[in-house]
């Protein structure tokens, strides 16, 4: 994998003709950034699924990934959950196959803007949190916390000197999170891809904080476009723990993985494939 990435001519190299051609939209542009994209997803991205034996959204299952129930569909289609968003259309679905096939096609995933986006949101005073479980290999923390480091904005150099601070809820420690004003950084421990599934108390927590402008690892500090977090330097004190259940130190229901179905390995690439959540 790491070949595949760093050889010449590989996934690297191909990242950057994808960058450097000026319209993407053109058939050489197409197929600069498609050939771009297939060889880094093939050759370095999907070898752990063909040989790891391992969960796409929660690396300590064997084989098959747990399947968070979506009682949030329900919650969404309420009369009055609408009616307190001003919405006036139904929820029917998180991921489509059709967007991601087109987005697909594109060589889209291979696009730097993504990261000019949360520059530009940030220079605009405009709130960014990244949240990763570290059971997550689709969107895995190590990758959350190498981009949090490379965006350049007004403040970045301030953010990536800021160290990092337990997060903190009911005196219970759930991960770590380095932030500076605006922007934050936070891994959530013993959690797989979609965290609330695992820690819903610290999930709910964590999106009160944010939408109120609190810190994220304790939610007392009012955030200020000068506050940082002041703890250690790196988050890797505590290691991933090897249980599929979150342990009850760590989290807010104890049979949080092992209450719903799971999903099949017949069905697991299909759906990493397209869901980019």
């Amino acid at each position: 994998m790491k070949a595949a990435y760093y050889d010449p001519g590989k996934c690297r190299d191909q990242i950057d003709d994808c960058s450097a051609v000026t319209n993407k939209t053109s058939p050489a542009g197409l197929r600069t950034c498609t050939s771009a994209q297939a060889i880094c997803r093939y050759e370095v991205e999907y070898p752990y699924y063909d040989v790891s034996g391992r969960g796409t959204y929660d690396i300590r299952y064997t084989g098959k990934d747990p399947d968070p129930p979506e009682y949030f569909v329900d919650f969404l289609n309420l009369g009055s959950t609408q009616n307190a968003l001003g919405v006036n259309i139904n929820y029917t679905s998180d991921s489509s196959d059709t967007v991601g096939m087109n987005f697909d096609s594109t060589g889209d995933f291979i696009f730097e803007t993504s990261m000019g986006d949360l520059e530009d949101l940030l220079n605009q005073n405009v709130r960014v949190a990244l949240f990763y479980g570290d059971a997550d290999y689709i969107c895995n923390w190590f990758g959350g916390e190498a981009v949090s480091m490379q965006v350049n904005y007004t403040h970045s150099a301030d953010f990536r000197a800021a160290p990092y601070s337990p997060f903190m809820v009911d005196n219970v420690e759930y991960g770590k999170v380095r932030q500076h004003g605006n922007f934050s950084f936070t891994r959530v421990y013993a959690s797989g891809h979609e965290i609330p599934y695992y820690q819903p108390k610290a999930s709910l927590e964590f999106f009160r904080r944010v939408l109120g402008k609190k810190a994220v690892s304790d939610g007392v500090a009012d955030v200020t476009a000068s506050y940082g977090t002041n703890g250690t330097s790196g988050t890797g004190d505590i290691q991933l723990s090897s249980s599929v259940a979150p342990s009850a130190s760590a989290s807010s229901t104890g049979a949080a993985a092992t209450a719903s179905p799971s999903k099949s390995a017949g069905n697991r690439r299909i759906k990493m494939f397209w869901r980019w959540d």
